[in-house]
């Protein structure tokens, strides 16, 4: 995703605050990358959790992922894209597969050795944001507090590259594709349907 200023992430209320210890245990980002990758080969080959991700790569979904949960464990300014209500605004789920994902990310730290206090934090940090992906029903993104259209297309410059649901072909990293806001389906310029070049009814 892009580093557009106005998607720049602000500290909340629902944010912890920096935990140096956790990121120690860590080994300064290396022990998260190799947890994230491990946690990510379930994901990708799990028949609940896979679909979500059908439209992003493995290596995309890490890298988002680890400066996403950096930022938040150091308190460094490394994360630019949607915060998790946006990035998941268009997800159907239910608490019990936000419990599912939890258990399989617990499994996962624990395989990793990571101690059990700061297990506990990771997961408390996690559960804040319980109520901004479980839903029912897909809701609007919101940018400055407006909310966006569930349906159309956005342009969006992909930091870590992904694939065309048109031709399956490779968008590279930093290339501009176009997203469907609501799906979250990523076409690359070759491919990008009518709406998104501005024409009517596609």
């Amino acid at each position: 995703m892009d580093a557009d200023p106005q998607r720049r992430p602000r500290r909340r209320a629902s944010d912890t605050e920096p935990n140096l210890a956790l990121w120690a245990a860590l080994e300064q980002g290396a022990k998260l990358r190799r947890i994230l990758e491990d946690f990510y080969e379930q994901v990708y080959v799990d028949p609940r959790l896979a679909p979500f991700f059908e439209h992003t790569t493995k290596s995309w979904a890490i890298d988002h992922q680890y400066a996403f949960l950096a930022e938040a464990f150091t308190g460094q300014d490394l994360y630019f894209g949607d915060r998790p209500r946006n990035a998941h605004h268009w997800m159907v789920i239910s608490h019990e597969l936000f419990d599912y994902r939890e258990a399989l990310m617990d499994q996962t730290l624990r395989r990793h050795g990571l101690a059990d206090e700061h297990i506990r934090h990771w997961r408390a940090f996690e559960e804040k944001f319980r109520s901004h992906i479980v839903k029912d029903v897909p809701f609007a993104k919101k940018r400055r507090g407006q909310a966006l259209p569930l349906e159309g297309y956005e342009p969006v410059v992909l930091d870590s590259g992904g694939i065309c649901d048109g031709c399956a072909g490779i968008v590279e990293t930093n290339a501009t594709a176009h997203y469907h806001v609501r799906t979250g389906k990523v076409y690359c310029a070759q491919c990008r349907p009518g709406e998104a070049r501005g024409e009517q009814g596609a």
